[in-house]
């Protein structure tokens, strides 16, 4: 009966502590709400490439290390464009299981928010480069800019929801009892264009190219609890 006894006073014991320790929190709320932004993109990404088939590896090579040293000196010389180098490949050319040459790639990209200044760069660049991507994208002055703006805003409702469901249910206010602030939008994909289909001529048109806006969204989500 002793032993019976202290028995059911410990496990009353155990449950009270881990009820005050790990009980549920009554009269919790959960609730999100988002500001959101259409945002002009202010930086123009075109992704060009440099391309060469050869039986001999070595002149492939050599015809691509040209072809991209001459656009990397053609970008430098342009104001306000950034050049980088891209992944360099070389791809054996079989025939019935059988290497009869080599196709040598590399990538260029360029990022500019002069967009009349790129778009008449990457005609130039077509002499002896394809395009392969040409994208749009918000600088990272101007995104850090409208996040801020928008997370202000964003937390603002949720505030303002937050004492309107409390007045609802009755109650004279809230506790906050968590929160979680996330970043995200949508982006356009990229214009694709037909790699090898388009021939590097002597003379190309440069590409029409309009920037349009991307969505910034900041959503706050998190719980409450109403106060009695």
């Amino acid at each position: 009966m002793k032993f019976a006894a202290l028995s059911f006073l410990f496990l009353s014991f155990t449950s009270a502590v881990y009820a005050n320790d790990h009980g549920p929190t009554r009269n919790l709320v959960s609730l999100a709400v988002s500001a959101k932004q259409d945002v002009a993109s202010d930086l123009l990404v075109v992704q060009l490439f440099a391309e060469h088939e050869s039986h001999d590896q070595a002149k492939a090579s050599n015809q691509v290390n040209e072809d991209m040293a001459w656009a990397l000196a053609a970008a430098k010389s342009a104001k306000a464009i950034k050049s980088q180098t891209l992944d360099y490949r070389s791809d054996p050319i079989y025939d019935e299981q059988k290497i009869t040459g080599w196709r040598m790639h590399q990538g260029l990209r360029l990022t500019s928010s002069d967009h009349d200044a790129l778009t008449a760069l990457v005609g130039t660049l077509q002499q002896k480069l394809a395009i392969e991507t040409v994208s749009y994208a918000v600088s990272d002055v101007v995104r850090d800019a409208v996040d801020e703006a928008l997370i202000a805003d964003a937390i603002k409702r949720f505030s303002l929801r937050a004492q309107k469901i409390a007045e609802s249910f009755g109650r004279k206010g809230y506790t906050l009892v968590n929160v979680n602030i996330d970043n995200h939008g949508s982006t356009p994909p990229p214009m694709v264009f037909a790699g090898r289909a388009m021939t590097m001529k002597a003379e190309v048109a440069s590409p029409s190219i309009e920037a349009g806006t991307q969505s910034v969204e900041v959503t706050v989500s998190g719980s409450i609890e109403l106060q009695q």
